[in-house]
């Protein structure tokens, strides 16, 4: 293919992971701020301000921005396994990149945010990564087993909840470690919580499913040709679409019977909820990744605005560091302090703000000269120094999710 276009094809995925760094943030304050422990919990609004930030991350980044970020992780490993020499070209030297990862993702998972995705990632990685040794519709079927499997334990769980529903009960009110508590009581639970709050993620089955799925779209030119005519197969088109409607219309519905933990528990909105969860999240992989093709060929790929985006999709580690330190600074009860003080809508407003600063900061460092942000910088040289061996050129361009 021309090589503009393969241009095109790099920085829509750079924009595709740069947006759903945006829903990490808008979700993830919440939790820094333990304003309110569930999701969809419009019961728990206090101003329309509160509604509208609750509605907005509710039908396009929760259960939406993983999707994305799995998925484009599983075709990164891809893409470095298509650049290693083939004389080289064996699991160990991609398997360095993700034992470094584990250990950046532990090091945050325990000093700043225990619900560190970093980890699941690293684990995931190097338990899916010997499967590149295999043809490549081995990923594609055992993605399929997965998510056949997924759905099957969601329904069941869902129908299950449904027809043995209880009374309403309260919801139990929880707050994170960090944010409650002064910083040095904090720092002395967070390796318990980030071992059940972090280490935990392992289990969604559905970010294994996404992964490997990445895998395969990008070992095949499905995910170039995708990026470079997304609208070409209706076929695909109708079922994201249909996915995605699906999905959030039920999630909709749900909420109004608390969801996940809104003021009140009802087994009926649980139910819901979880049969919602896997048609939400590939929904939300298809029309992200749309968006992110169409924005791509579009006038508006230029843009002050795009261009932030890409950048911070070009450094998403940096930005997710970043968010966590900043998020800690304000939240923990030792330092700033705004721990459950605002509102739904304020708090969404900052995770906007600091997410646009730090893309600030990473556009800015990367024009000043640097071909990497600085904690991707950081990634890599501790990858050289667990690497079994040194590689010859071309150089690994990793997974930056």
């Amino acid at each position: 293919m021309p090589e503009s276009a393969a241009s095109n094809r790099l920085i829509a995925i750079d924009f595709a992971r740069g947006i759903a760094m945006l829903g990490v943030a808008l979700v993830n304050i919440h939790a820094f701020a333990a304003t309110w422990t569930s999701l969809y919990a419009l019961d728990m609004a206090r101003s329309t301000a509160d509604v509208v930030a609750e509605a907005v991350n509710a039908m396009l980044f929760t259960h939406r921005s993983y999707p994305v970020l799995s998925f484009l992780f599983g075709a990164g490993l891809a893409l470095q396994w298509l650049r290693l020499p083939e004389s080289v070209r064996r699991p160990q030297h991609l398997r360095a990149r993700l034992w470094a990862l584990l250990a950046i993702g532990m090091m945050h998972g325990v000093l700043l945010w225990p619900g560190d995705v970093l980890s699941t990632y690293a684990v995931v990685g190097l338990l899916i990564v010997g499967l590149l040794k295999f043809d490549n519709r081995v990923s594609l079927g055992v993605a399929v087993v997965i998510y056949t499997l997924t759905f099957a334990l969601y329904l069941s769980i869902g129908v299950a909840m449904i027809a043995t529903q209880l009374e309403p009960y309260p919801a139990v009110e929880s707050s994170a470690s960090f944010a409650a508590v002064s910083l040095a009581v904090a720092q002395a639970a967070r390796p318990r919580e980030y071992l059940e709050r972090g280490l935990v993620q392992i289990l969604v089955s559905d970010f294994w499913a996404h992964a490997l799925l990445g895998i395969w779209a990008a070992r095949s030119g499905a995910l170039q040709r995708f990026f470079t005519a997304p609208l070409a197969r209706p076929g695909i088109v109708i079922i994201g679409a249909l996915l995605f409607v699906t999905g959030s219309a039920t999630e909709l519905i749900a909420a109004r019977y608390g969801g996940w933990n809104a003021l009140t528990n009802e087994d009926f909105g649980y139910g819901l909820m979880t049969i919602a969860l896997l048609p939400a999240s590939l929904g939300g992989l298809w029309f992200w990744l749309t968006v992110a093709a169409c924005w791509g060929r579009s006038r508006f790929a230029e843009g002050t605005l795009a261009r932030l985006v890409v950048a911070t999709g070009r450094a998403p580690l940096t930005q997710f560091i970043g968010q966590s330190l900043v998020f800690a600074v304000l939240f923990n009860k030792s330092l700033v302090g705004f721990h459950g003080e605002l509102g739904r809508g304020v708090y969404s407003l900052i995770a906007l703000t600091t997410y646009l600063l730090l893309c600030a900061f990473i556009r800015a460092w990367l024009a000043s000269g640097h071909a990497h942000g600085p904690m991707e910088i950081v990634w890599r040289r501790l990858t050289k120094f667990l690497s079994p061996q040194p590689l010859q050129p071309p150089a690994i361009e990793g997974p930056t999710s």
